[in-house]
C-alpha cells in the first residue's frame, strides 16, 4: 500500500510533495511525473498504474510533484526553473533518507542537470521517449499555455479512449491554474532554450538508457540526445506515444526495471486476459462505388462515430481502425458481444452489412498494438462470420454461460494459421427479446 503524501524541504524553504509507492527490495526509483499531473491521481489512469506497479516491484519507488505543480510549494519565478527542479529531486531524496537513486521518467534536461550538480547522488538514469529538440522549443505555444485540458504527451494508442481523455483533462485541471501553467510552461521554456545554447555532453556518468519510440523520435533527434547522454545504451520499441501513459506502458516499466536490476524482467506480467472484437463491412468497395464518394465518405464517417461510440459504451476500447473496421479489446465476453449487438443494428441503420468475430484470451502489449495468438485467432474468427454474422469462440460461449446471450452452434473449424481446430458459435440473439 502506498504511503500518503508527505513533504520534503529545498534549500530555499519551498516544501515538495511526495509519496512512496512501494517498498520493493532493491535501489530507490524515483520518478518525477512528466506532466503537470499531481501524484495523488497518477495511479487512477490504468496505464500508469502498470507502469508503476510493476516498475515499483524492483526497488523502493518514490513520485513526486515538482514545484509549480500538486501539492508542491509554487516554484520560484525569479529563478532558473531547472535548477530548482534537480533541488527538489536531491530534497526527497534528503526525505525519504537515501544517498542515492536511480531517476526514470521524461525530463532529459532535469537529469543532465543533476547528473552534472549531484552526480553522486545519481546511481543512475532510464530516460523514455523525451521529446525531440524542435518539440522542446515548441513546447509552450498559445494552445498550450492557456488551455487547462491540453497536454505534452500526446498519446496515440489512445487518442479513442474517452476515459483516459478524461483522467488526463481533470489530472491537468487539478495540477495547476490556468495562470500557474501558463507561467509554469514559459519558466520551462526559457531553462530548456538555456539548455539547447550550451548543451555540454555528460562525460563518465552513471548508467544511462534512453528508451526511443521509432515513430515519434527521428535518428538525428536521437543523435542529438545522444550527443549529450554520450554513453547511454539505446533501445528501440515500436509506436509513436510519448512518457508512459501508452498502451504498452508496462513494457516501459519492464525495460526500466531491467536496465536498473541488470537482469532482463519477465515480459509475461504484460499479458492480459481479455476479450477481443474484430469488425469491419462487407463489400464496402462495391457499396462505395454505387453511392459515389461524397454519399460513401458521409456514410463512412457515420460508421465510424457509431462504431467509437458503441465500444466505449460498452467499456471498450479501440485499439487501431482497420480499413472499414476496428480492433478492439473488452474486459469481458459479455462486453463485447453486447457491442457486436449494438453494432450489428446500428450499422445495418446504415444501410450496411457488418460482420464480428469475438475471442477471449491472453493478449500482449505491443507499442501502440496488441498481438499474441488470442488477436491472430480473433481475426480468423471474423473471416469466418458472413454479413450481419457476429462469429465468437468456445472460449467466449463458455466464459458467457448463464447470461443472457443464445447462441448457434457452428461446430469445428480449422482457421489459416491455427494449429488446432476451433468450435465456433454465432450470437443469435442477446435473449432481449
Amino acid at each position: 500500500m502506498a504511503d500518503q503524501v508527505r513533504f520534503a524541504t529545498m534549500v530555499d524553504g519551498a516544501e515538495v510533495a511526495y509519496r512512496v509507492l512501494s517498498h520493493g527490495d532493491g535501489p530507490l526509483i524515483i520518478h518525477p511525473p512528466p506532466g503537470p499531473w499531481p501524484i495523488d491521481l497518477l495511479d487512477e489512469d490504468p496505464m500508469y498504474h502498470r507502469f508503476l506497479r510493476i516498475l515499483g516491484a524492483y526497488g523502493r519507488l518514490v513520485v513526486y510533484d515538482r514545484p509549480g505543480i500538486g501539492s508542491s510549494d509554487p516554484f520560484d519565478r525569479e529563478r532558473d526553473w531547472i535548477e530548482q527542479m534537480s533541488e527538489a529531486c536531491i530534497a526527497v531524496l534528503d526525505a525519504v533518507g537515501a544517498d542515492a537513486a536511480w531517476l526514470v521518467g521524461s525530463s532529459l534536461v532535469q537529469f543532465a542537470t543533476t547528473i552534472r550538480t549531484d552526480r553522486e547522488r545519481v546511481l543512475g538514469a532510464v530516460l523514455i521517449n523525451p521529446l525531440s529538440r524542435r518539440k522542446l522549443q515548441q513546447i509552450v505555444e498559445s494552445s498550450l499555455e492557456r488551455n487547462r485540458d491540453s497536454t505534452m504527451e500526446p498519446q496515440l494508442s489512445r487518442s479513442d479512449d474517452q476515459a483516459f481523455a478524461d483522467w488526463l483533462r481533470r489530472a491537468n485541471r487539478l495540477g495547476a491554474s490556468a495562470a500557474d501553467r501558463a507561467a509554469f510552461m514559459s519558466a520551462q521554456r526559457l531553462a530548456i532554450d538555456r539548455f539547447i545554447a550550451d548543451p555540454r555532453p555528460i562525460l563518465g556518468g552513471p548508467p544511462t538508457m534512453l528508451i526511443r519510440r521509432r515513430d515519434a523520435m527521428s535518428l538525428a533527434e536521437l543523435e542529438w540526445w545522444t550527443s549529450i547522454y554520450r554513453d547511454a545504451e539505446c533501445v528501440t520499441i515500436e509506436g509513436a506515444d510519448s512518457g508512459v501513459l501508452g498502451l504498452d506502458a508496462g513494457l516501459i516499466a519492464e525495460l526500466a526495471a531491467g536496465f536498473i536490476t541488470g537482469t532482463p524482467v519477465e515480459t509475461s506480467v504484460e499479458r492480459q486476459l481479455l476479450a477481443v472484437l474484430f469488425t469491419d463491412l462487407v463489400d464496402s468497395t462495391s457499396t462505395a462505388a454505387t453511392s459515389g464518394d461524397a454519399v460513401w465518405r458521409s456514410t463512412l464517417d457515420r460508421y465510424e462515430a457509431n462504431l467509437l461510440a458503441t465500444i466505449q459504451r460498452h467499456h471498450g476500447t479501440v485499439v487501431k481502425h482497420t480499413g472499414d473496421g476496428a480492433l478492439a479489446i473488452f474486459p469481458s465476453g459479455s462486453e463485447a458481444i453486447a457491442a457486436g449487438i449494438e453494432l450489428r443494428h446500428t450499422t445495418q441503420d446504415l444501410h450496411l452489412e457488418g460482420r464480428t468475430g469475438i475471442h477471449v484470451g491472453e493478449v500482449e502489449q505491443r507499442g501502440d498494438d496488441i498481438g499474441g495468438i488470442a488477436v491472430h485467432l480473433t481475426a480468423r474468427v471474423m473471416d469466418e462470420a458472413r454479413a450481419g454474422e457476429i462469429v465468437v469462440t468456445s472460449a467466449v460461449a463458455e466464459t458467457t454461460m448463464g447470461g443472457r446471450h443464445q447462441f448457434g452452434d457452428l461446430g469445428t473449424r480449422t482457421l489459416k494459421g491455427i494449429e488446432r481446430p476451433c468450435h465456433l458459435f454465432t450470437v443469435e440473439s442477446d435473449g432481449s427479446a
